[in-house]
């Protein structure tokens, strides 16, 4: 079985999508009987002993006077000797070709895809045209090496395809955990009508944060109802009382009805905010994917998900027309947005334990055709098969 390295700022996945996906994907390796380590900037003990107890080793990155630096060799990673190199686009897709084209030259490249530049316009960085094209021409001479090209879902495998010119990028779908414990997989309607957003909140307008505050403002809803609450999960510590307050000046809303909670890696803290949510929301203006909005459907939360998003598109290739009833449009109006997507907030709520039955069928239909392992049987099979081992 060839060795499988994955390179990635993180083990703990506390920025977001790109370090969740890495981490379930090297966990997936190592259930598979690969030989799995994974190079992160830095690790402590507990993140160590996460990673041995599924099977996966952690390499840290050199440190340098300007701290650690995932692209300066390190002789224990080239002594394991991997055969396969996994980096991720803008976050490690470099350090691994400098890895197989440098260091271990006779490992293969796997180029990961997770945005494509799909969020820069949405940026508030100055000068984000000239942003987006650098970061192109970037993933244009890291894909060149590569041995097998791939993209996060639909939506990021076309994006791919246009922007290298190459009509052999591989779809890579993630997989969707669901916990084998029952009171996950026979759920009931919260009593609360708690809305529920987990996203990096750095990107109010990507993310469409905007739009979730505007559309829980003025609902219509039976007066039996708890009052709705959105809660957004995924702020800094530091900012969580600054954007609260960013969004109530963007939209009028009655200040209860905005949580703002800091970040949290710890998936006993994720899962109690999806066992309290009666909805789950996605509405992105730009999302590559959409990993967490997966998660919330394996673990039978009801979902409404942006048609931006990649995760739309997988769900309409999955289910069809089954699918329509958690997509919901997004032009970039946003008073057209906010009345859209408080129309569909309000359906959902109105009749939960429907939401949640049809959350449940979901969940069941997409269960079969989601698993990690696919994953890596997808990548692996595009691979050559690497040369025995001489001693």
């Amino acid at each position: 079985m060839p060795a499988i390295l994955l390179i990635s700022d993180e083990w703990t996945p506390t920025r977001g999508g790109i370090s969740r996906f890495n981490r379930s994907l090297a966990i997936a390796f190592a259930e598979g009987g690969y030989r799995t380590a994974c190079l992160v900037r830095a690790a402590t003990d507990v993140e160590r002993a996460d990673a041995e107890n599924h099977g996966v080793e952690l390499f840290q990155a050199a440190v340098t006077p300007a701290g650690p630096d995932l692209s300066v060799r390190v002789s224990e990673v080239v002594a394991w000797r991997p055969d396969i190199v996994i980096g991720h686009e803008l976050v490690s897709g470099s350090v691994a070709w400098t890895y197989t084209n440098h260091y271990v030259p006779t490992a293969s490249l796997v180029y990961i895809l997770h945005t494509v530049s799909l969020n820069e316009p949405y940026k508030s960085y100055p000068d984000t045209a000239r942003r987006a094209t650098n970061r192109e021409r970037e993933i244009e001479k890291t894909a060149a090496g590569a041995a097998v090209v791939a993209a996060v879902g639909p939506l990021l495998k076309r994006r791919g395809e246009a922007a290298l010119g190459d009509s052999r990028v591989v779809q890579l779908v993630p997989g969707m955990d669901v916990p084998d414990d029952p009171r996950w997989l026979h759920r009931k309607p919260p009593p609360n009508s708690i809305v529920l957003m987990a996203c990096r909140t750095n990107h109010i307008e990507a993310k469409g944060l905007d739009i979730a505050a505007g559309a829980i403002a003025d609902l219509r809803l039976p007066r039996q109802l708890p009052p709705v609450e959105l809660r957004i999960r995924g702020a800094h510590g530091d900012s969580c009382d600054s954007l609260k307050a960013e969004l109530l000046g963007r939209v009028r809303v009655a200040r209860h009805q905005i949580d703002v909670r800091e970040y949290t890696a710890d998936p006993t803290e994720l899962a109690r905010d999806l066992g309290q949510a009666a909805l789950y929301v996605m509405p992105s203006r730009a999302e590559g994917f959409g990993l967490a909005a997966l998660e919330a459907i394996g673990l039978g939360t009801p979902v409404l998900v942006s048609d931006r998003s990649g995760l739309a598109d997988l769900l309409d290739d999955c289910l069809g027309e089954f699918a329509k009833a958690m997509i919901v449009p997004v032009v970039d109006d946003h008073e057209r947005d906010v009345s859209t997507w408080r129309a569909a907030v309000e359906a959902k709520l109105q009749d939960l334990p429907r939401a949640f039955a049809y959350a449940h069928d979901v969940r069941k239909m997409l269960l079969p055709r989601l698993r990690w392992q696919t994953t890596v049987s997808t990548l692996m099979s595009r691979l050559p098969v690497p040369a025995p081992r001489t001693m």
